[in-house]
């Protein structure tokens, strides 16, 4: 049986008694709208296949490629029998369907030397600086080197290890246990003992565990890079000689002499959670690992073949200290130094064991899913929300005065809200920026009271109740110097050689405050705009900016607990953009979710792990719609991803943020772009809207450049990224266009 599906508008999509389950087409065509034509959504432009996309992978058999060790230590654990190598602490269990998972390789193998092989077993990796030299020489050593020293004693469910390196002299305890799907690997900071000269730098853990020789088994890495990556084992190329290598949040920008640190960026995306995987045999055999401790100093590091005697390896690395350049005087000569203290870094790393239908990168997001217990939510609405962000005020340096441009007042953004519900799009969430008579550039962190030349307090309450939600956007980390609320002596953050973290643009310098100034300007802002007509407030930069104050001794893990302090203390709705994990649980809504991964010539594919761990949890936003180069295939990366539209608006030509902070934003004045507006909110609203509050279930590549995404409510949704018209049995998808599926809406579903 069928349920019947309907528009918001009452048309019945499919009725019971109709025996095909694909929906017809959920839009039409924009002249049978008797919409203008849009040349970036109108005009069907070839697909060009990329790693920007999924493919279609193997379903070879994964066949055991690894010998059991010849002498192990046999643990018996609730997961069943374990191998243990007592030399290098190496592991191996055998999952359900008979396959030997191990955290080093074979190393029967010919041609291997032998200090790779040692390299290849070793549980640990430990990278240490010898201070008792000027150049602080880094010192690699790995379970095989001479007099290293290891006492094992095997506990419920594993082992723990005390393990004395036999160059640096540095102890550390190792602690494996094994429960009924899953490994847990922990080095607690205070079992590390570094009391001589030899100061640890960084530690590898288990860096062979899944490690794939050449193509020989049929599978692949995920990567957690942007919404999420894929590197193919069949695909890899043997020559590749630049290993991945990316800190996880982006990178530690405490250590650097960069005078601008809009220059100071990492290549690509950046990491936004602390997971890897690696896939033998889709829906075989997989594992996937969970960094539930440490992770703000940690790497994820990808090595290649050509690097690693032909092995394919993923794996994590936790820094626990680095070198940096210290200025000695105002002409620019620094000299080397070590950070005196380390990271107090807990290691911890669950890896959790998948198989059959699970093992895969949808099975990896789900378990990541569970893990946060992330909380569904709930929507009154049949239709999507559209995020509209609207420019009141900004500001920038005349000839002789500061001069003022009002891009959009309150009774104007009421009225463009008025006009898109007339329209048809029923479900708005406004974000008002530059409020405050500083503008949007020069306001932050100071946000106390509104500039009357946008309007009273009544117009501001007429604007809300003509929204769904009215936020209003503010910045509390960083702060202009146009501005005031914080002291420029006492209030910046600096790094750890006493510069501070500065900002550069055309118009302000802006800085990075110190964790107290952030914590005190916030909660004063807040509680000054509570009495304010609004639902809630879009702040800037606290979803993803994590740095360390070490000019007060306050470090990452201290602001992570900030953040989710202050974000916890405030009684209405938080809207964040470019969000990392640590932060999922505090928010309502997901501004700027990242698209793409970084798209590097080693990775084969573009995969929304992301999404998939967020959808029914988090309403998720993309980035302004305004500038799509190609508008078809954006909306279609929207609805296979399960994410909402935004778009920014202005009632005054964008030409009037010339010379200012804004000067990017070339298109947005609400009169030029408002055909946009409806026909892409209409295009993804035709898909998401039968999906609201649901979970992504399952995503499959049924032919290159066409998906089948599946929701816990029953309905499929089928994407056609391709030029042409894709036709399987009783399905047929226009090119680059959808089609639902209810054949699987349980009755009363």
């Amino acid at each position: 049986m069928f349920k019947p599906i309907f528009f918001k508008r009452g048309l019945i999509i499919i009725l019971m008694f109709v025996s095909i389950g694909f929906g017809v087409n959920a839009f039409l065509a924009p002249e049978n709208n008797q919409i203008d034509s849009i040349p970036n959504f109108d005009e069907i432009i070839p697909l060009v296949d990329s790693n920007k996309y999924s493919h279609m992978k193997s379903s070879d058999i994964a066949v055991n490629q690894q010998d059991f060790f010849e002498e192990p230590i046999e643990i018996e654990t609730i997961y069943g029998t374990v191998y243990l190598d007592p030399e290098s602490l190496a592991f191996q269990v055998v999952n359900d369907n008979g396959y030997i998972w191990s955290s080093t390789i074979n190393t029967d193998l010919e041609g291997l030397p032998n200090t790779f092989k040692r390299r290849a077993r070793t549980a640990i990796i430990l990278e240490s600086f010898n201070t008792g030299v000027a150049s602080f020489a880094l010192t690699e050593e790995n379970l095989f080197e001479d007099n290293t020293e290891i006492e094992t004693t095997l506990i419920t469910n594993g082992f723990h290890s005390t393990i004395t390196f036999g160059r640096s002299g540095i102890q550390i305890g190792l602690y494996v246990t094994f429960g009924l799907d899953s490994i847990k690997v922990e080095i607690p900071y205070e079992e590390i003992n570094e009391s001589g000269a030899y100061k640890i730098s960084s530690i590898k853990v288990y860096p062979y565990f899944g490690a794939v020789l050449e193509n020989q088994i049929p599978g692949y890495v995920f990567l957690p890079d942007g919404i999420g990556a894929l590197v193919d084992y069949k695909l890899t190329d043997p020559l590749i000689s630049t290993n991945y290598q990316k800190e996880i949040y982006d990178r530690n920008i405490g250590y650097n002499l960069e005078p601008n640190m809009n220059n100071f960026l990492s290549g690509g995306t950046k990491i936004y959670a602390p997971v890897f995987g690696f896939v033998h045999g889709v829906n075989q055999n997989a594992v996937l690992a969970n960094i539930t401790s440490g992770s703000e100093y940690a790497m994820i590091n990808l090595y290649f073949p050509a690097r690693t005697r032909g092995f394919t390896t993923v794996f994590s690395e936790f820094v626990y200290r680095k070198t940096y350049r210290q200025p000695i005087d105002k002409v620019g000569n620094t000299i080397s130094l070590l950070q005196s203290f380390s990271n107090p870094i807990d290691i911890k790393i669950e890896y959790t064991l998948l198989e059959n239908e699970h093992a895969n990168y949808v099975g990896m997001a789900k378990t990541y899913r569970d893990y946060l217990e992330l909380e569904a939510y709930q929507s009154s609405h049949d239709s999507i929300p559209l995020r509209l962000d609207a420019i009141g005020i900004e500001k920038n340096k005349g000839l002789l005065f500061n001069q003022t441009t009002v891009m959009t007042t309150f009774n104007e953004f009421r009225e463009i809200t008025l006009d898109l519900k007339e329209n048809g799009i029923d479900y708005i969430i406004g974000n008002f920026s530059g409020f405050t008579k500083r503008g949007v550039t020069w306001s932050a962190p100071q946000y106390e009271n509104i500039s009357r030349r946008l309007g009273s307090n009544d117009d501001l309450a007429s604007l809300q109740e003509a929204l769904d939600s009215l936020y209003f956007v503010t910045e509390y980390m960083k702060a202009s110097n146009q501005s005031a609320g914080y002291n420029q002596y006492f209030d910046l953050a600096k790094k750890i050689n006493d510069q501070l973290y500065t900002y550069l643009s055309g118009t302000d310098t802006k800085y990075l405050l110190e964790y107290h100034a952030v914590r005190s300007i916030m909660n004063d802002s807040i509680e000054k705009l509570s009495d304010k007509p609004i639902d809630g407030f879009a702040i800037e930069s606290m979803g993803s900016l994590l740095y360390d104050d070490f000019g007060n001794q306050k470090y990452l893990l201290e602001a992570i607990l900030m953040y989710q302090e202050l974000l916890s203390s405030v009684e209405k709705e938080i809207a964040l953009y470019d969000v990392n994990s640590y932060l999922w649980n505090s928010i309502d809504l997901y501004y700027d979710f990242p698209m793409y991964s970084s798209q590097y010539i080693t990775f084969d594919d573009t995969v929304p792990f992301l999404s998939i761990v967020l959808s029914g949890s988090i309403e998720l936003f993309g980035p302004h719609a305004n500038f799509y180069p190609y508008a078809r295939d954006e909306l279609l990366r929207l609805i296979d991803f399960g994410v909402y539209p935004s778009f920014v608006v202005t009632k005054e030509s964008s030409k009037e943020l010339q010379d200012t902070g804004l000067e990017s934003i070339y298109s947005s004045k609400y009169d030029d772009i408002k055909k946009s507006i409806l026909t892409y909110h209409e295009f993804v609203d035709g898909a998401l809207s039968h999906v609201i509050g649901s979970r992504i279930e399952d995503r499959e590549v049924i032919a290159n450049g066409v998906i089948k995404i599946t929701y816990d409510n029953g309905i499929e949704i089928y994407v056609n990224y391709r030029e042409t018209t894709y036709i399987q049995g009783s399905l047929t998808i226009e090119p680059k266009n959808y089609e639902i599926n209810y054949f699987n809406v349980p009755l009363g579903g």
